[in-house]
């Protein structure tokens, strides 16, 4: 699996962000604070919801936005897919306002099914993946 683009909009500490990875290394550097996890964890969102951050979604959404919004779009097995997960905060309650997965075969669409289509390519769930793609912040000790 490999990540090609990610935008952010309202995503925790990101106003907006609009990211290209392009071929090689990709190095995400920057002192404490300064994004990189939540960077990250929009990834995450945005394949297994906030499920994957072990967060709730009003959590998501930046303090005194109305909603939030992440794009990602990836390449698996040779093939590609674009996924954007869209979250609405209204008072002390947030509610997935979208979530569309766009794959080669068609969309899929709703939470529940883009979680279970990516948990079924990937063959792994939401903790599986992240465990095996990242050490979380403060926990690389336990290694």
């Amino acid at each position: 699996m490999r990540f090609e683009y990610v935008r952010l909009s309202n995503f925790k500490c990101y106003e907006e962000a609009d990211l290209r990875l392009d071929e090689g290394v990709t190095v995400i550097h920057g002192p404490n604070g300064s994004g990189k996890s939540s960077l990250l964890g929009a990834c995450f969102f945005a394949l297994y919801g906030a499920k994957a951050l072990d967060t709730t979604l009003d959590e998501v959404v930046t303090i005194g936005a109305d909603d939030a919004e992440v794009e990602l779009e990836f390449t698996h097995g040779g093939r590609s897919y674009h996924v954007e997960r869209r979250v609405r905060a209204t008072g002390e309650r947030a509610t997935t306002a979208r979530c569309v997965l766009e794959t080669p075969d068609g969309p899929v669409e709703g939470a529940r099914d883009v979680r279970a289509y990516v948990e079924n390519l990937l063959r792994m769930d939401a903790e599986a993946f992240v465990n095996c793609a990242y050490v979380r912040q403060g926990e690389v000790n336990k290694l």
